[in-house]
């Protein structure tokens, strides 16, 4: 609800804008505060996945490094509830692809039911609907998550791939047929998710996916 007038000032007194990554008080209309936007350099890179199995390889955007207060806003974000941050991710993301409508929707990388009903929400998810809001593009759910495998942080370069093989299944409802998607997680590190994931989509019927990350952790 927005306020005018006394009830504003009001309102920014109970309840001050914070900075979306670590949650001080900052000047209204301002995202992040002056020490977190010093710590949290741009890389903007363009990391490469190949999906071995059909020879194609496909794109992920980053816009951040999996370090610093970045790191430190995404696990506050994904393991303690604290959501603020998906508004600027997702803005950050969005600023990546100035050939948006390119895109016919977005999606992300989906968690198990289990680990949803857990955690509440969907860290990814939430990223994705304010980027495709950004971008002026529906957001789609097309992705399910089958089985609840181990934690990829938790494993080597060749366990991930097979961890994540068979997990992922297109969801019914909706073609995919001819669609142009920008698929959307929060860390990439080998790419093996975000390649599964891409590969079910173009099994599906998807011409093209794009991804892209709020940060890369570098092995």
């Amino acid at each position: 609800m927005k306020f005018d007038g006394p009830f504003a000032f009001l309102a920014d007194l109970l309840f001050p804008p914070r900075c979306a990554l670590c949650g001080a008080v900052v000047p209204f209309g301002v995202s992040v505060c002056p020490a977190c936007e010093k710590e949290c350099v741009r890389v903007d890179t363009c990391r490469r996945i190949d999906l071995a199995e059909n020879g194609k390889t496909i794109s992920c955007m980053v816009p951040y490094r999996y370090d610093g207060k970045v790191r430190e806003a995404i696990i506050r974000f994904k393991f303690y509830g604290q959501t603020r941050s998906a508004d600027f991710f997702g803005r950050q993301i969005a600023g990546l692809f100035p050939d948006a409508p390119r895109f016919d929707f977005v999606t992300a990388v989906p968690i198990s039911k289990e680990r949803r009903r857990t955690r509440g929400y969907n860290q990814s998810e939430l990223v994705a609907r304010r980027a495709a809001g950004r971008l002026a593009l529906p957001y789609r759910e097309v992705l399910i998550k089958t089985i609840d495998n181990r934690e990829q942080h938790k494993l080597d370069r060749k366990e991930r791939r097979g961890n994540v093989k068979g997990v992922y299944r297109a969801a019914g409802g909706g073609s995919l047929q001819g669609a142009s998607v920008l698929l959307i997680d929060d860390i990439v590190t080998t790419g093996a998710t975000l390649g599964e994931c891409a590969k079910v989509l173009l099994h599906a019927g998807a011409k093209s996916v794009r991804c892209a990350a709020i940060s890369e952790v570098l092995l």
